[in-house]
């Protein structure tokens, strides 16, 4: 079986960028983090592109990354939060290989994101990002795989997800859990 691509998908704090490169790196393959690629041609944060250029002009340009990050095989991409809920974007990431969702609490998310002002969300909006969580989770649930993350070690996940890839190389959508 030869390695294609896998995705990565889930909350802001799921640990995408964290497991994408241990699994990057254990199946040899290339690493991209979509929302770093952005932040890089941009010249900004994204908190500073939302901020200055608004949402729509971000997702436009998390548009235009993703189909950057596909256009090679054989990568480990790991998608920004918001990202699995474009239709495009979905069908242009579980074209391009497995889709992992890295499945995460709230009360993760506030314990890995504290003190981190870096993201568009203060991990202090509690109400806020559960809001977000909650709206956001019908789409990351059409990934391949549903993985948990809570009381898991960045290893411990990526080495799930290998396990996930060798005994079912593609799922059918929503199917399996980790």
């Amino acid at each position: 079986m030869g390695f294609r691509g896998a995705v990565l998908v889930g909350f802001m704090g799921a640990g995408k960028s964290t497991v994408g490169k241990i699994l990057a790196d254990r199946l040899g393959a290339e690493f991209v983090d979509v929302d770093e690629r952005i932040e890089k041609a941009a010249g900004s944060s994204i908190r500073e592109i939302f901020a200055s250029l608004g949402e729509s002009a971000f997702r436009g340009m998390e548009k235009e990354a993703i189909r950057d990050a596909v256009s090679v095989s054989g990568r480990v991409v790991a998608a920004g939060g918001g990202a699995f809920l474009d239709e495009g974007n979905r069908r242009a990431l579980a074209a391009y290989g497995p889709v992992f969702f890295l499945d995460v609490s709230c009360e993760s998310v506030r314990e890995r994101l504290s003190g981190d002002r870096s993201r568009p969300l203060l991990p202090g909006e509690a109400k806020k990002m559960r809001d977000l969580m909650e709206k956001r989770r019908p789409a990351y649930r059409l990934a391949d795989f549903t993985v948990a993350t809570d009381r898991r070690t960045p290893p411990e996940i990526a080495e799930g997800i290998l396990d996930l890839m060798a005994r079912r190389p593609r799922a059918r959508r929503g199917g399996g859990n980790g």
